[in-house]
């Protein structure tokens, strides 16, 4: 079926004279001569049967006529431009991972992983963004997704990373400042209460929760709040109290020295951690590569 739609050169022609209300300046900006944006509008109007400009001797007025197809046609030359950007950009997708994860996360856990897998796989370019709410995901630019337990992203296929556990930490200065009972050798869970509590806004149950895991009965959480983990992480290096966080968050801290665990192990919680892909990238060569890596990684340790 033949469509009744002029030549995209004329379009482009007319957009450009519209905006400029000028052929010799569109002739310019589309790198064509004056009389050829002039040949292309008088076809357009002939092609419609309608005057879209008022020539009045060097000056170029828009007809009421023009003004009202001007409306109609931008939208449609913005959809095939953006259109035109996609398919070039799929051009980069056999080569291109994007990863979507919180913040802290990345930083703690995610980010000292990639570069062993960058090293084994240095044939995709790796991008990292921060993933603030997983059912705000765009599944046409993320390719994989790491996030927290419940937000489960609709539509895509998810495997468990690694179920979550909590420890309760905080820098060895703090400890300096309180003095066990004479009979202990080593600092025990129910001492924290000796201690400030510092508090994640997003886990208000942290610390009721580790109590009741470590056999404690419930007691006053008045302390600090922040709405990030990094905030918190920061804070308890910084001595300002305890912090219960994810063990994976706190793992290089304590490696470093910049925080102790002097309350007892990590414990178990009800959440996980997921990986998760759009059903539509299941077979897409580097999603399915870092996923098999990734979860074996985590099956090894």
């Amino acid at each position: 079926m033949r469509r009744y739609i002029p030549s995209s050169t004329a379009l482009k022609c007319f957009e450009a004279s519209v905006r400029h209300l000028s052929f010799t300046r569109a002739a310019e900006e589309l790198c064509l001569t004056q009389s050829a944006v002039s040949r292309q509008i008088r076809n357009l109007e002939e092609f419609l049967s309608r005057d879209l400009f008022i020539r009045l001797n060097k000056r170029l007025v828009l007809t009421g006529t023009g003004a009202a197809y001007y409306k109609e046609v931008v939208p449609l030359l913005d959809g095939m431009e953006n259109a035109c950007l996609r398919m070039l950009h799929r051009e980069d997708e056999k080569t291109t991972l994007t990863i979507s994860a919180l913040p802290t996360f990345a930083s703690h856990w995610l980010v000292p992983h990639l570069a062993e897998f960058q090293q084994q796989h240095p044939q995709f370019q790796i991008k990292v963004r921060s993933l603030d709410d997983a059912a705000k995901v765009d599944p046409e630019s993320i390719d994989i997704i790491l996030h927290y337990g419940g937000d489960h992203w609709p539509r895509a296929v998810s495997h468990q990373l690694m179920q979550e556990k909590v420890i309760a930490v905080c820098s060895p200065r703090l400890l300096e400042h309180y003095q066990k009972s004479d009979h202990q050798a080593e600092w025990e869970c129910g001492d924290v209460v000796m201690f400030p509590l510092l508090h994640s806004s997003a886990r208000i149950n942290a610390w009721p929760d580790w109590m009741v895991a470590q056999g404690l009965e419930n007691g006053s959480f008045a302390g600090t709040s922040f709405e990030h983990f990094h905030m918190l992480i920061e804070a308890a290096k910084n001595a300002m109290g305890v912090a219960v966080i994810p063990s994976i968050l706190a793992e290089g801290s304590l490696r470093a020295g910049e925080l102790v665990a002097p309350f007892g192990d990590a414990v178990a919680t009800p959440h996980e951690y997921l990986l998760s892909y759009p059903a539509d990238k299941a077979d897409l060569e580097q999603v399915v590569i870092f996923r098999d890596w990734l979860l074996a990684k985590q099956t090894a340790q």
